[in-house]
C-alpha cells in the first residue's frame, strides 16, 4: 500500500540552505508516490503544520530541516506520551544529530525515497516540564547551563554553519561565560547536591552537530544517558573539548555519566536551558527546577 506523505520544510534551516531542496524533495517524492509538501513560516509553524497533518490522515509527517524542525514535528504528532503518526525526516539543516543517531542519510533523494520504502523503528521521547507546568516533548538531548549557552551563542552566528557554528559557539561561552549553579538533583531514587558546569541528557548520543555527549545513548531502552559535569578551569574545557567530540570525556575524573528513567533538577539560580538545540528557557525567564521523563516506545521513525 503506498504511503500518504507530507513533508514540512524549514526553509530558514541551516542559515537558509535548505529552501532550495524544495523542488528536488517533491520531484523524487513523485516518483514514489503521493507527497505534500508545505513550507513553515515562523518559529512553531512547523508544529501546528504536523498536528494538522496527523489529523488529516497521512501515514508519515516528515521534517525537512536541522534538529529544531524536528523536534517541532514531534512535538505536533505527539498526543499524550505518543504519536499514532509516522515521523520522517529529511536532515537538512545544521546539526542533524537526530538522524546521525538514526543513521538517515543526509542524501536528499535517498531520505525521500525512504519516506516510501523505508522501516519503521519505534524509539524513545522524553517530557520535560518546568515549575510552571509548562511542558515540551524533547527526541534528542537536554542541556541546562554551560550547554544551554552555547545554543543561546549559535542564534547570534550568521556566517558559519553545521559543526563549525556550534564550535565557534563553545569557544565563546568558555571565554564569556562561567556559571556554576547548586543543583539538587533526584535521578530517579539517587540524591545529588553539588555545584555543577552543566548537566546535559540524551535519547542520542550525539549533540551540537559532532560532540558525542552521551557516547552510550540508545533510543529503545526507556532510559535517559546523563552527563554531569563538575566546575573545571577554563584550561580545563579547552583540553577536553577534543575528548567530548570523541566521546571519551565520558572517563574523566570531572564527568559523572548515569542512565535513568526521571530526573528532577533543582537549581539555586535562574537556568538557562535547551532541548533539542532550541532554547526552552533563557536565564531571564528564571526557570529553576524541571522533571525529565522517559516516554518508552513513544513514536515510530521512518529509517
Amino acid at each position: 500500500m503506498t504511503r500518504r506523505v507530507k513533508v514540512i520544510l524549514n526553509p530558514a534551516s541551516d542559515l537558509g540552505r535548505s529552501r532550495s531542496a524544495a523542488a528536488l524533495i517533491r520531484e523524487i517524492g513523485a516518483q514514489y508516490g503521493e507527497l505534500d509538501l508545505e513550507m513553515s513560516q515562523y518559529r512553531g509553524h512547523a508544529q501546528e503544520l504536523a498536528n494538522e497533518a496527523s489529523d488529516a490522515g497521512y501515514d508519515v509527517v516528515a521534517a525537512a530541516g536541522g534538529d529544531g524542525t524536528v523536534h517541532e514535528v514531534v512535538n505536533g504528532l505527539v498526543r499524550g506520551d505518543r504519536a499514532d503518526v509516522m515521523l520522517g525526516v529529511i536532515p537538512i539543516g545544521s546539526g542533524n544529530d537526530f538522524a546521525y543517531a538514526l543513521k538517515i542519510p543526509t542524501d536528499v533523494e535517498t531520505a525521500v525515497a525512504r519516506l516510501f520504502n523505508g522501516q519503521p523503528r519505534t524509539v524513545d521521547l522524553a517530557r520535560i516540564e518546568d515549575e510552571n507546568g509548562r511542558f515540551k516533548i524533547f527526541d534528542n538531548n537536554f542541556g541546562a547551563g554551560f550547554d544551554a549557552m552555547v545554543v543561546v551563542r549559535t542564534e547570534a552566528i550568521t556566517r558559519l554553519h553545521g559543526f563549525m557554528m556550534y564550535l565557534w559557539a563553545v569557544l565563546q561561552t568558555i571565554a564569556l561565560y562561567y556559571h556554576t549553579p547548586h543543583l539538587d538533583i533526584r535521578f530517579d531514587d539517587e540524591r545529588v547536591s553539588q555545584k555543577v558546569l552543566f548537566l546535559t541528557v540524551g535519547l542520542g548520543l550525539r549533540g551540537g552537530g559532532g560532540f558525542l555527549l552521551t557516547p552510550d545513548a540508545r533510543q529503545d531502552d526507556d532510559l535517559i544517558d546523563s552527563c554531569t559535569v563538575n566546575p573545571i578551569s577554563r584550561l580545563t574545557m579547552l583540553r577536553m573539548l577534543s575528548q567530548a567530540i570523541r566521546g571519551t570525556h565520558v572517563h574523566s575524573k570531572h564527568v559523572t555519566m548515569r542512565k535513568n528513567r526521571r530526573i528532577v533538577i533543582r537549581s539555586d539560580s535562574a537556568l538557562p536551558i535547551h532541548i533539542d538545540g532550541e532554547v526552552f528557557a533563557y536565564p531571564r525567564d528564571n526557570i529553576r527546577q524541571v522533571t525529565i521523563t522517559s516516554l518508552p516506545a513513544a513514536i515510530q521513525v521512518v529509517v
